[in-house]
């Protein structure tokens, strides 16, 4: 009981230093973005959340076996669940540039315009990487695992999404929040019908990955 207590509240401390730390940027002065940023931030980010989620299943699981098996961490389904991965991914992508064409919505993400402007090739394959894995290890292995067992995937879907659209406050774009809490709704049904992580890892890692060449090739 103490270990799941301690569980919760370490995923509850990564919530509040994430959304307290969005908050800061959503109203803090300019800072301006360079590669050594990038790469600090990236690598911060993937221990942040990668290693909150595991050893918050480790808490609960009290093995490290048993805490990767319960974040969707398996060799079934491995390579289902990239095709499925990938294919989401792309077609939810394909589904976001329609709905912009049609409606003409136009919105400025100065915060994504200037980390494309300080990629390289290396940061650009970093970059996505490290926050897909560190970000599904945590909002989807960890928390919608945890949620799913007790309150069912659909309440568990909404919580979590809600929770991972929150954590983007700080790109100060309405279509981004909107965006990421769809797509993490996909990448819940993605770990359901799968059941391994590998899924929403990939759909993730292609979302960000074509979002910021998107930006880069401008």
């Amino acid at each position: 009981m103490r270990s799941h207590i301690a569980a919760i509240i370490l995923v509850s401390f990564i919530l509040a230093t994430t959304y307290i730390s969005a908050l800061i940027s959503y109203f803090s002065p300019h800072i301006k973005i360079t590669s050594s940023l990038l790469l600090f931030s990236s690598l911060f980010n993937l221990f942040l959340f990668g290693g909150a989620g595991v050893l918050a299943a480790y808490l609960i699981q009290g093995s490290f076996n048993k805490a990767f098996f319960f974040l969707g961490f398996k060799k079934s389904g491995f390579k289902k669940g990239v095709v499925y991965g990938a294919i989401s991914s792309l077609v939810f992508l394909f589904l976001l540039s329609i709905f912009v064409s049609i409606t003409g919505y136009k919105e400025k993400n100065e915060l994504a315009e200037e980390i494309a402007s300080s990629l390289n090739l290396f940061l650009l394959i970093l970059i996505p990487l490290s926050s897909s894995l560190g970000e599904e290890i945590f909002f989807r292995g960890f928390i919608f695992s945890y949620l799913n067992k007790k309150f069912g995937w659909i309440a568990s879907t909404l919580i979590t999404s809600l929770l991972f659209s929150l954590a983007h406050l700080e790109y100060k774009a309405l279509i981004e929040i909107i965006a990421t809490f769809i797509f993490s709704i996909v990448l819940c049904y993605l770990i359901k019908s799968t059941q391994n992580i590998i899924s929403s890892i990939t759909a993730h890692f292609l979302y960000n990955f074509v979002s910021l060449l998107l930006f880069y090739i401008k």
